[in-house]
């Protein structure tokens, strides 16, 4: 699992090349869109999430049934027991991830990024996600 609360964030996960090329841009084009939606002025690396809601990154081997550390617990069933606001595929270059939103206060959200491929073994997951794309 990867959090994204600031620009360097990204960076750093661009650097350390972690996920693919297409995928790093998307996350970048995400983080600045939030950027312009909470109206910030500023200077992009000034601009952090931590007061409205970061972003999360889902890997293979996290447990989507017990995200406690952000917010969706095990006793709920984690991201599966979560009520997302919405649920969006994107799909470039030949690969293929979730956008999942959930808002947990009128002024606080998360939104969660899940590579297909990080979840190719789980149907249970495939098939939740796949009932909730908007």
């Amino acid at each position: 699992m990867r959090t994204i609360k600031t620009l360097a964030d990204v960076h750093c996960l661009q650097a350390a090349q972690v996920f693919s090329p297409s995928f790093l841009s998307y996350l970048e084009e995400e983080f600045l869109g939030l950027k312009e939606a909470f109206d910030f002025d500023g200077l992009d690396e000034a601009f952090t999430l931590d007061t409205y809601g970061y972003m999360v990154v889902l890997e293979k081997g996290d447990n989507l049934r017990d995200l406690s550390v952000v917010g969706l617990s095990r006793e709920d069933g984690g991201l599966l027991g979560s009520l997302p606001e919405f649920v969006e595929k994107v799909e470039r270059n030949g690969e293929c991830w979730y956008k999942v939103v959930v808002i947990y206060t009128n002024e606080y959200g998360m939104a969660f990024y899940v590579p297909a491929k990080a979840i190719s073994d789980d149907n249970e997951i495939q098939n939740w996600l796949e009932e909730h794309v908007e």
